[in-house]
């Protein structure tokens, strides 16, 4: 069964300034590379895309933020193949 996400309007305002899609969103928190712990109870979906990590931050069923970093080494904790 798929999860209901909330959407909230600070990750809508996000997607938009930093030109990333709803759908690259969506396969992260569908079919994520990890899932990670995060501050506050929080979890981080983890997506590779290229050399570059897609992290979704999420609480509950509800979406707060999301970036792209180069920065794979920092927060990456499972094995890369």
């Amino acid at each position: 069964m798929k999860r209901e996400w909330i959407w909230t309007d600070h990750i809508e305002k996000q997607i938009v300034e930093r030109e990333l899609s709803r759908k690259i969103i969506e396969k992260a928190i569908d079919d994520p590379d990890e899932i990670v712990a995060g501050k506050y109870g929080r979890q981080i979906y983890h997506k590779l895309i290229d050399d570059r990590l897609l992290r979704v931050v999420i609480e509950g069923n509800v979406l707060i933020t999301v970036y792209v970093t180069d920065k794979v080494k920092k927060y990456w904790r499972g094995k890369q193949t």
